[in-house]
């Protein structure tokens, strides 16, 4: 049994993972591959994916990143006018 000694930094506990949909702002820029702060930016312009509010917390829900990720899915147009995605 350990003992805690006073005055001593004691080691942090861990918290517990929680598989959970949804995102913080880092958990979400890393997922979409942009930068927290392109994120944060993002938000603040009302350009971003929807997000949430618990408490002062911005978390995004992983099916509205999905989402607004497929919104913003480029189409590439020929020279001659037929227009091809990259991605299909």
């Amino acid at each position: 049994m350990e003992r805690e000694l006073i005055g001593l930094p004691q080691p942090r506990k861990r918290r517990r993972l929680i598989d959970s949909p949804y995102k913080t702002v880092d958990e979400a820029a890393e997922y979409l591959r942009l930068n927290p702060r392109t994120l944060n930016n993002m938000r603040c312009a009302g350009k971003g994916p929807c997000f949430h509010k618990h408490g002062r917390r911005v978390l995004y829900h992983v099916d509205e990143l999905i989402r607004w990720s497929a919104l913003n899915k480029k189409i590439m147009q020929e020279p001659d006018g037929d227009t091809y995605s990259l991605f299909a």
